[in-house]
Order: structure tokens, then C-alpha cells, then sequence
């Protein structure tokens, strides 16, 4: 594991939220921090794909509660250098980098989408720090659970099409690359018809567009290797006990999502030792772009808890 040299502040052009931690081996992490700055710390790990940006939407929210959002960018998003071929284990190491280089000793974890196997690793590496674990409809163990689970044909192709073909992956991800840089509005048009009608009530929205196109943008702007290595991990056999995983947990999810398997979701809940599940009846993938305070109204009461 690299040893952190220092945080330093990114070119000036980035934006005001970002930062960058260096570690000892040269290799940097973005991320960028909303809310409070002087508030409760909380760990919010984007989607796939995805960047720091996607938690621009707490900010207002998360300042109300006292809370300091830091959402760091993944190995290959954003800001973050690439490393490749890591374990969900392993990717912890960076999310447990930057706890300490904040010094952050309590504190809550968000894991959204694609970021929630994360969350679930970072809570598994740092279990007496981590107050809550969050997770907004979750990717779950497909590989455990995908031939006891109904999964619609678009989990299929995603889950376990794309994530065991390579080629295919790489080019459908160049493809989105493109589509996200030069063509926004069709790519997210074409979003728009693949989700249920009450994702699109969300979806709508002019601020929610912004964030997610710019969330999505900025975390494929440097190349592919990032989304390529979340789609392998959450296509392979996770290499963590989550019985053993006793952190307190909480997971929201649809039950008519159509980007991730509910049922997939439903089974890590059932093995977190844990975890409260709340199924949101009705509701697609996108619901948390519209109910962020939800989520951060469960995470500010786990963190004024007494020890």
C-alpha cells in the first residue's frame, strides 16, 4: 500500500471543490468535498461511471446537516491515476488513505450504484472508524447470486455480456466516452428511454441532467480503465466476508430499477450481519438525484450518536 506524501490543491481551472491527495509513490486522488467544512465527516463513492461531481447535488443539503461530503474518484476516474488490476480489497487501500490523511477517525460511508461494493470494502478495511455503511441502490454480488436471481434482459447484457467479454466492454465504454463528450444530449435521451417513468420524473430535472452529465464526462475524460475495472470487479467473485462485516448498515433500493438487479442488492443485504434494507416501492435507480436529503438525514443521526 502507497503511504500518503501530502494534499495539495489542483490546477486552479478544475473547480473549488476538487482536491488532490499524492501518495509516496507519485500516484494521485482526486476527490472533491461539499457541505460543511468544518462539518461530520461522510465518504461518498460515485457510480459507474462517475467522478467526484456526482455529490455536487449534496452540497446545499449536506451544509443544513453540518455534514462534510469528501467523495473520492476511483483508480482511472477523474482526477485519480489509473492502477490496475486491484481487488475490491485492495481498492480500500485509497479510501483508507485519504480517512487518514484527513484525519479522519469516525465517520459515515455513502456508496452509491457502482460505488457500493466499494463502500462495502472500505466499511470491511475500516470497521471501528466507520459509523455507517450507506449504500443507494447498490450493484450487488452478481457472480454469487446471478443464477438464483431474475435479471432483466439489459442486467444481462451489462452484468454478465459486457463484464466477461473485454473487447466488448472497452468498446462499449469508447462508445459512451464519445457519446458523453460530443453528443450529450442523445446520450442522455437515450438514457431517458431505458428507465422506468418514475426515474424520468427525475431525470427531468435541468439540475439533475447537469450533474450527471458532467459527473459522467468528467470521470471518463481520462480514458476508459476506470468504468473497465469497476465492471470487472463487480463481475467476479467479491474477495470479501461479508458475513464478517458487522458495521452498521442501512441500503435503499428501487424495486423497479432497471440499471442495477434489485434482487442482487437484496442479497447483500440479507449477508450484511447488519443491515436494515428499505425497498422503495415503485421506485427506479435514479430516485436518490431527487431525495439526497433522505439519505443524509439517516447518515447526520448515525454520526451525532454517542460513541
Amino acid at each position: 500500500m502507497d503511504s500518503v506524501v501530502r494534499a495539495e490543491e489542483p490546477a486552479a481551472a478544475i473547480d473549488r471543490h476538487s482536491r488532490i491527495l499524492r501518495l509516496a509513490g507519485g500516484r494521485r486522488i482526486g476527490y472533491a468535498e461539499f457541505g460543511d467544512a468544518q462539518g461530520l465527516p461522510v465518504l461518498a463513492i460515485h457510480g459507474t461511471p462517475g467522478s467526484r461531481f456526482m455529490f455536487a447535488l449534496t452540497d446545499e443539503a449536506a451544509r443544513a446537516r453540518g455534514l462534510r461530503i469528501i467523495a473520492p474518484e476511483r483508480p482511472g476516474y477523474g482526477l485519480s491515476d489509473d492502477r490496475r488490476g486491484v481487488s475490491l480489497a485492495q481498492s480500500a487501500e485509497d479510501m483508507k488513505a485519504l480517512a487518514d490523511a484527513l484525519g479522519l477517525d469516525r465517520f459515515a460511508v455513502i456508496g452509491v450504484s457502482g460505488g457500493g461494493p466499494h463502500a462495502v470494502a472500505a466499511a470491511a478495511a475500516m470497521p471501528a472508524r466507520v459509523v455507517l455503511l450507506a449504500l443507494v441502490s447498490p450493484v450487488g454480488p452478481i457472480a454469487e447470486c446471478h443464477r438464483r436471481i431474475r435479471m432483466t434482459g439489459l442486467h444481462r447484457l451489462i452484468f454478465t455480456g459486457l463484464g466477461r467479454s473485454p473487447r466488448a466492454c472497452a468498446t462499449f465504454f469508447w462508445s459512451l466516452r464519445s457519446v458523453v463528450r460530443w453528443a450529450p444530449g442523445a446520450a442522455y435521451r437515450a438514457l431517458m428511454q431505458r428507465v422506468t417513468p418514475s426515474d424520468r420524473s427525475v431525470l427531468v430535472r435541468p439540475e439533475v441532467r447537469a450533474n450527471l452529465q458532467a459527473a459522467i464526462r468528467e470521470g471518463l475524460r481520462p480514458g476508459i480503465n476506470g468504468a473497465l475495472q469497476d465492471l470487472r470487479l463487480f463481475c467476479a467473485p467479491w474477495d470479501l466476508k461479508l458475513a464478517d462485516i458487522d458495521v452498521p448498515a442501512v441500503m435503499w433500493q428501487g424495486s423497479d430499477d432497471t440499471i442495477v438487479p434489485p434482487r442482487a442488492a437484496y442479497h447483500l443485504a440479507e449477508t450484511l450481519p447488519n443491515c436494515r434494507l428499505d425497498v422503495i416501492q415503485g421506485a427506479g435507480h435514479y430516485w436518490v438525484f431527487g431525495q439526497f436529503a433522505h439519505v443524509l438525514d439517516a447518515v447526520q443521526a448515525a454520526l451525532r450518536k454517542p460513541r
